[in-house]
C-alpha cells in the first residue's frame, strides 16, 4: 500500500469514528441535536461510499468495468445531491440567525467531483440524466477506457477538503451553537419538509436511493427510514434496476465497515 492510499484510508477511519459517535445515538428528542444527528448518519454512508471504491477499484475485471463504473456513479451523485440539499434548503434556511461557510467548503472540493464524474460518464459512454443518478448512454460515442488507479487517484485529489469539511459541518451543527444562536425550533421542522420534497423530486429511486439505503451503517440508528421503504421498496422493487452494480455494496460483517468496537 502506497503512502497516498494510507492517508486516505486514515482520513475516511477519523472521519468514520467521528460521524459513529453521533449517529450510533437514539434519535434525540432535542431537536437542536436531530440536526447534527442527521448530518451525521449521512456523512458516515458517504465516507463508506468512498472507501468502499477507493478498495475495489483495482481489483475490477473488464466484465465488469461497466457496472463498477455505475456504482462509483451512484456514490458521487449521492454526494452532489447532499450537497445540493445543503446549498438550497438546509443552511439557507438556517439564515438570518445562523450562518456558515457551506459554499466555500463546497467549492474547494467542487472540480475534483466533477472531474471523476465526468471520467465516470466518459467509461459508460453517457450523459448525466435528468434526476440525481440517472444517467443515458451515448449511442455510437467513444468510451473511454477503464483504469481503477485513474479512479483512486481522483479520489485523493479532493479527499482532504471534502472529508475536513464533513467534519466541519458536524462542528457546526453543535447543539448548543444553534440554540445560542436563536434559531427557533419551527424552522427544522420547515428544513425536514423541504429536504423530503426535494429527495422525492430529484433522487432516483432505482440508483441514489437503493445506493444510499444499503450503505446505511448498522450501528448508526440515524436515518430513521419508514419500514415500507427500507423492508419492502427498497429490496423488493427498486433494486433490480440496477442490480448487476450492487455487487459491490459493502459488507458490513467485515472491516472496515464492521460495527466500530469503539466510536
Amino acid at each position: 500500500m502506497t503512502s497516498t492510499s494510507t492517508q486516505f484510508i486514515d482520513m475516511c477511519n477519523k472521519a468514520r469514528a467521528l460521524f459513529a459517535k453521533y449517529c450510533s445515538e437514539p434519535l434525540p428528542k432535542d431537536p437542536y441535536a436531530k440536526m447534527r444527528w442527521e448530518m451525521a448518519g449521512a456523512h458516515a454512508y458517504l465516507t463508506d461510499a468512498l472507501h468502499n471504491i477507493y478498495l475495489w477499484s483495482d481489483k475490477i475485471s473488464p466484465s465488469e468495468e461497466q457496472d463498477f463504473a455505475f456504482f462509483c456513479y451512484c456514490a458521487i451523485q449521492n454526494i452532489e445531491h447532499h450537497h445540493h440539499l445543503e446549498e438550497t434548503h438546509v443552511f439557507p434556511s438556517m439564515e438570518p440567525e445562523y450562518k456558515t461557510d457551506v459554499l466555500n467548503e463546497h467549492a474547494a472540493f467542487a472540480k475534483g467531483l466533477h472531474d471523476l464524474e465526468s471520467y465516470l460518464l466518459a467509461v459508460m459512454g453517457a450523459d448525466k440524466g435528468e434526476k440525481y443518478g440517472q444517467m443515458t448512454k451515448v449511442p455510437n460515442r467513444n468510451k473511454e477506457a477503464y483504469n481503477g488507479q485513474r479512479i483512486k487517484q481522483l479520489l485523493e485529489a479532493f479527499a482532504f477538503p471534502l472529508f475536513t469539511h464533513l467534519q466541519h459541518e458536524i462542528g457546526w451543527l453543535n447543539p448548543e451553537r444553534l440554540r445560542e444562536s436563536g434559531l427557533p425550533v419551527s424552522r427544522f421542522a420547515e428544513i425536514e419538509t423541504l429536504v423530503q420534497e426535494h429527495i422525492k423530486n430529484e433522487a432516483d429511486g432505482p440508483s441514489v436511493v437503493v445506493f444510499a439505503v444499503f450503505h446505511f451503517p448498522p450501528y448508526s440508528q440515524s436515518p430513521q427510514l419508514p419500514w415500507i421503504l427500507q423492508k419492502v421498496l427498497v429490496p423488493y422493487v427498486l433494486y433490480w434496476k440496477h442490480r448487476k452494480s450492487w455487487r459491490w455494496l459493502p459488507d458490513y460483517s467485515k472491516q472496515p465497515f464492521g460495527p466500530l468496537v469503539q466510536i
